[in-house]
């Protein structure tokens, strides 16, 4: 599951890897503690309806996709993740599986333990060893809603809103002794293909997804104690990445 992770690398040099356009708010930058329904940047292939040509972007959007039937921005506190097996049965989540698939690129992500008495959970980070970034494959929808949006994910006119969910997976090996499930991680090779607009048909899509050989390898990531800090929403910084404080 991923329901909170961090995101602090530079811009510049994550664009220019993807070869996307920067469209996203310049003073929404790194954090360490994002929570479900706060703005996320995200990737995204769409084509020009003037030029016909493909544009890749990093954009901003809201943690939690909202389907054109929802009646409220609250309901993205529900979606913001969505399970790979289930992406094409879902009404909430198959409209965006065919058209409108995304990568969230994060440094990390955590997850939680209880201890052995049951009266105390741990939160570990989960990011690659060394140091990329890890890019999860989501899925985005532009929401009308009632229209008249405000912040970095809306359209300069505020009729829309772009949202978007991580897609998950069941872990195996070491993960899943963190949870029984784990965002999907794909490798940097494969992204080309899971934003390719002419893979149009969500019943190909599926089937792209539920292939574990599109992932990136487990074996690459470290897994690490950090400050229970992070627990709390409203905490933010670097900090929150060091190890837990040991009283003598």
């Amino acid at each position: 599951m991923c329901g909170r992770f961090a995101f602090f690398q530079e811009i510049d040099p994550l664009v220019d890897d993807l070869g996307a356009v920067d469209l996203t708010d310049p003073h929404l930058r790194s954090r360490w503690n994002i929570p479900p329904t706060a703005p996320i940047h995200v990737v995204t292939e769409s084509v020009d309806t003037e030029t016909g040509e493909v544009v890749r972007a990093l954009r901003v959007a809201r943690w939690g996709l909202l389907p054109p039937f929802a009646k409220e921005a609250s309901f993205s506190s529900r979606t913001f993740n969505a399970r790979r097996e289930t992406l094409g049965e879902k009404p909430s989540f198959r409209g965006s599986l065919g058209r409108y698939r995304a990568i969230v690129p994060m440094d990390g992500y955590y997850e939680w333990v209880r201890d052995a008495k049951g009266t105390r959970k741990q939160p570990y980070f989960i990011a690659p060893a060394d140091g990329t970034p890890q890019y999860m494959a989501a899925l985005v929808s532009w929401w009308k809603g009632p229209g008249q949006h405000e912040g970095p994910a809306a359209t300069e006119d505020g009729t829309y809103l772009l949202s978007a969910t991580i897609i998950t997976r069941e872990a195996t090996g070491d993960l899943a002794e963190l949870h029984d499930r784990t965002p999907v991680m794909l490798r940097r090779g494969e992204i080309d293909a899971w934003l390719d607009t002419a893979m149009d048909d969500r019943h190909a899509a599926q089937e792209w997804i539920l292939d574990d050989a599109h992932l990136l390898d487990d074996s690459t990531l470290e897994v690490r104690e950090v400050d229970p800090a992070v627990g709390r929403v409203g905490n933010d910084g670097p900090e929150l990445l060091e190890p837990p404080q040991t009283l003598l």
